[in-house]
């Protein structure tokens, strides 16, 4: 007996643990899975008398074919919806159909992340998020990309020229990009007069302002970003400063402040092979006369001839008013 008990407590063992491994191969249950009925009424939202009306004006009839796909892995299903109609594909772009992604909002409600011309859509991972970034496919060999960002998908990444940029400051909305550029650093000359700094250019489509002339070059003013940048440099500069280099950045101003606005930053002087100058200089802009000219003022600094250094400042150079008139087109 006491044998037997002894294979007994052997065997026990053993057995349990090889129970607790066939227990462990068993994937959990989905946490939520639609049914017909939820999937049905999904779609519906999608099967409106506007979304029917050029396929059946051209004698056919809206599709809707769809997909489960759990995206973010939350186990809460998403579905993919392309919404075509055949012989009617130019209904819906060149790409001949539209694409939903689907989302539930937890309240028996349905958001459409997309909904715009589309044959497919590519999940790209994030390391950061559960939310994988969406490429949009289509036709061509450039695609733009979305990105979930606060609660909801964004434009992160954009087509410029057949190729991918971000987004951030070309296109209304748009999902910050998340790289962070370095600002220029400012230094003193090797002579110790003055303030030096690398040349700033910055992309001239990012900027929303108004174009003026200054000094026979057109410039672009956006007060909102405190910015007045190059746009045109006329040819008696364009082999030191380029489209884009950024000749004042200061704190941003109204430009439709019907009591005028104060203008107050660093303006900055080019030579070539150099790193640029940099001042203080104000002004005021006044939507009454500022709308077609104003001025900025500021002891302008004196290059040396010889090299990059600064020998002083003065307030009678023609860097020592800068001034601005309108340049409409």
């Amino acid at each position: 007996m006491a044998k037997r008990d002894r294979e007994c407590g052997k065997f026990l063992p053993k057995m349990l643990i090889g129970l607790a491994g066939v227990l462990t191969v068993f994937p959990a249950a989905p946490a939520l899975a639609w049914t017909q009925v939820e999937i049905d009424a999904a779609i519906a939202t999608l099967d409106t008398p506007e979304a029917r009306l050029c396929p059946e004006s051209n004698g056919s009839k809206l599709e809707l074919p769809y997909e489960i796909k759990d995206i973010n892995g939350d186990a809460v299903d998403e579905i993919v919806v392309h919404r075509r109609a055949s012989g009617a594909a130019s209904c819906f772009g060149r790409a001949g159909s539209e694409i939903s992604l689907l989302i539930s909002d937890g309240k028996g409600g349905w958001t459409d992340a997309f909904g715009f011309p589309g044959s497919d859509l590519a999940f790209h991972p994030r390391t950061d998020s559960d939310w994988p970034d969406v490429e949009i496919l289509g036709p061509g060999f450039c695609f733009p990309v979305w990105r979930h960002h606060e609660g909801s998908y964004g434009i992160w990444r954009t087509c410029e020229d057949g190729k991918l940029v971000y987004a951030e400051g070309l296109r209304d909305s748009a999902v910050p990009s998340g790289v962070t550029k370095a600002k220029p650093v400012s230094h003193p000359g090797s002579n110790g007069i003055g303030t030096l700094s690398p040349v700033e250019v910055i992309d001239i489509a990012s900027l929303d302002g108004i174009p003026y002339d200054h000094n026979g070059s057109i410039m672009i003013v956006d007060g909102a970003k405190g910015v007045i940048v190059y746009d045109r440099p006329k040819s008696s500069i364009a082999g030191t400063v380029k489209r884009g280099t950024v000749l004042f950045r200061g704190k941003p101003w109204d430009m439709n402040n019907p009591d005028g606005a104060l203008i107050d930053g660093v303006a900055h002087t080019f030579k070539k092979g150099c790193d640029a100058t940099e001042y203080p200089v104000r002004g005021r802009y006044h939507v009454m006369y500022g709308m077609s000219q104003f001025m900025l003022e500021g002891a302008a600094p004196v290059r040396s001839k010889a090299n990059c250094d600064i020998t002083g400042h003065s307030m009678t150079s023609g860097n020592a008013k800068l001034k601005f008139d309108i340049a409409w087109d």
